[in-house]
């Protein structure tokens, strides 16, 4: 009897065990939520990521260092904040000498007239990836801006915003996003052409990069870069 009892416990044991190394989960899991909260960061540093017009398009360039194994580089591009278009993708070198930068370049032959927004999204060779903070471009044929954010980086708690002589009188909706599309705040304002708005953030936002988005019936949506200092 305590044979038979000894040999289950074994048996249960080893099922455990089995299940917990099957269903661990993390990046590739399938969970896209887990792609971009509590991620690991990948093994390199993004130095830089700029954003210039040059010869007709956008040049978009990034630097890294202390590569490995990094997989592939995409460029993604948006004008609302909400939904990003791959502009283009780039073999990264996968590993790298320690200390030493490697330099990357894609170019974005078309881009749309107005305010765009750029992000790097860098992946490794287990399917993991990061966003870095987003990069703007006016390219030229766009409408009017019909806001500017001022001061702008922002402190955390409180966006300033000034409308374009433009805008006519009315109710304006004020959304903020991050860098991976996420809606961070919705709220409605007042106002009208050149008067200049504060919109308190009742949660304070940590430093990095965002995208404001403003809309209203007679006004179509406009983004800005938003760069916002959290006090130390």
């Amino acid at each position: 009897m305590k044979s038979i009892l000894l040999l289950c416990c074994i048996l249960v044991s080893g099922l455990t065990a089995r299940l917990s190394a099957q269903y661990q989960g993390g990046i590739g899991s399938g969970s896209s939520e887990a792609s971009f909260q509590g991620a690991p960061a990948l093994p390199l540093t993004l130095i830089s990521f700029t954003a210039a017009q040059e010869a007709g398009g956008v040049t978009l360039r990034w630097t890294t260092v202390n590569e490995v194994g990094t997989a592939y580089f995409v460029v993604e591009r948006t004008s609302d904040g909400r939904r990003f278009t791959a502009v283009g993708r780039s073999a990264a070198a996968g590993t790298s000498t320690p200390g030493e930068p490697l330099s990357y370049r894609l170019e974005d032959p078309a881009p749309p007239a107005g305010r765009s927004l750029y992000r790097l999204k860098s992946v490794d060779l287990t399917g993991t990836f990061t966003y870095s903070e987003l990069v703007g471009v006016t390219f030229p044929g766009g409408a009017e801006a019909s806001f500017a954010i001022s001061p702008n980086p922002s402190p955390a708690d409180q966006v300033g915003i000034t409308l374009g002589a433009g805008v006519q009188e009315g109710t304006l909706r004020v959304e903020i996003f991050d860098a991976a599309g996420r809606r961070l705040l919705v709220d409605e304002v007042h106002g009208t052409g050149g008067e200049r708005l504060k919109i308190p953030l009742a949660d304070a936002l940590p430093t990095g990069t965002y995208v404001l988005q403003l809309s209203g019936e007679t006004l179509k949506i406009h983004s800005e870069q938003l760069t916002v200092l959290a006090r130390e």
